[in-house]
């Protein structure tokens, strides 16, 4: 990985996006880490690991909040004139029937994983564009891929952001700007502990790996996407989930 490239992680705190968070930093990264609340996991780092202090800029606040979403962008954007990479992390679970599923509920999960992943890539790209250079990673989810009972909601919203990548991969080629995705199977963060044994087990047994992937076998496919080693990558949606 290239040095001092400036980097926009979301859901920064914890998970997938707290083990990027972590590897950027050693690469001698500078980092705004954007999570919703303070991360135990980020301040331990840090305690732990002081050097890399200088180069973490951590943001707290609610990415549906549009407003402040704006004014965190424009402030990274006036503290170095420049956002190389947006890795789009932040997302919320949900598994619910069909039937049993709100209106309202449906379109808070939209909100949380499709609109604002949505409006931070717009604010960042029109950035990158003054360059003529950047990079957008999304995760989304394995769950976008197939078509189990309870997860439409969920399932729908990482459907709608797969599609949003390859789109944007092609409107935004021009300026010199990629866009790709990640999704991955069962992995061990936080959201796995919310899912119930029996699912957990159901999705494995779909992988021909049948195993729960750590993060970092996760972050390391969106690092190599977020590189120049993947200079020619563009508009995909790689799945790291074990073979479902």
């Amino acid at each position: 990985m290239e040095s001092k490239k400036v980097f926009i992680v979301t859901g920064a705190g914890r998970g997938i996006g707290y083990k990027i968070v972590e590897e950027l930093l050693i690469q001698n990264n500078i980092v705004f880490a954007l999570s919703l609340t303070e991360s135990k996991n980020l301040q331990n780092f840090i305690e732990n690991n002081a050097e890399f202090s200088i180069n973490l800029f951590t943001y707290h606040f609610d990415l549906t909040d549009s407003k402040k979403t704006k004014e965190v962008v424009q402030e990274i954007w006036k503290k170095f004139s420049r956002i190389d990479v947006l890795i789009n992390c932040a997302g919320k679970p949900y598994g619910s029937l069909f039937a049993l599923t709100s209106m309202e509920e449906f379109k808070r999960i939209f909100d949380i994983n499709f609109f604002a992943t949505i409006y931070i890539s717009q604010i960042c790209a029109r950035y990158m564009m003054r360059k003529k250079k950047g990079i957008i990673c999304n995760v989304t989810s394995s769950t976008a891929l197939t078509s189990d009972k309870g997860t439409l909601v969920y399932g729908s919203s990482k459907c709608a952001l797969n599609y949003a990548t390859k789109v944007l991969s092609k409107e935004l080629a021009s300026n010199g700007i990629r866009v790709n995705a990640v999704a991955p199977g069962v992995t061990n963060t936080d959201m796995l502990k919310k899912m119930d044994e029996k699912s957990i087990n159901d999705q494995l047994k779909k992988s021909a790996l049948n195993k729960v992937a750590d993060p970092s076998q996760i972050s390391k496919v969106i690092l190599f996407l977020c590189s120049d080693s993947s200079s020619h990558i563009t508009g995909q949606v790689i799945s790291v989930d074990g073979g479902i």
